[in-house]
């Protein structure tokens, strides 16, 4: 019995520092109600059609990365930082890198083993920004699609 009731104690412990900050997601959603809420085509062409992106590549950031996070993304500036500015080691669940590569290998009909190629290249790249984090998925779609 005792056995029990220390796993199950283990695993809220668990969960509560895999989980997302509430608290923090809350404060940082705050700060970004601000700023105007773009739609997809505005955030597009506003942000990223100027530097080459790809409007499908951007339209699933827009789409997918309120998933991970929590966040407004419509409200995000391209130069804000995902670590500092946007928390967003605290406000996304633990394994959102894992989750987006996924996503965004079914998404884009990309073979599932090259999740993984995605995966190592977003754990070696050094993101700094919302800019970095897309431009790096609209430079793996490229080169896997084609775009």
């Amino acid at each position: 019995m005792w056995q029990r009731f220390n796993n199950f104690i283990s695993s809220l412990t668990t969960y509560r520092a895999l989980s997302p900050d509430l608290r923090v997601r809350r404060q940082v959603n705050q700060r970004l109600r601000r700023r105007p809420a773009l739609s997809v085509e505005q955030w597009f062409e506003t942000f990223y059609q100027p530097q080459g992106m790809t409007y499908s590549v951007v339209a699933f950031a827009y789409q997918q990365l309120p998933l991970y996070s929590g966040l407004d993304i419509a409200r995000v500036l391209p130069d804000d930082h995902l670590y500092e500015d946007l928390c967003w080691a605290q406000v996304c669940w633990f394994d959102w890198q894992l989750n987006l590569c996924e996503d965004f290998c079914h998404h884009f009909g990309i073979e599932e083993s090259d999740s993984l190629a995605l995966s190592d290249c977003l754990e070696k790249t050094t993101l700094f920004t919302i800019r970095d984090l897309i431009a790096l998925l609209n430079t793996y779609g490229v080169r896997s699609l084609g775009c």
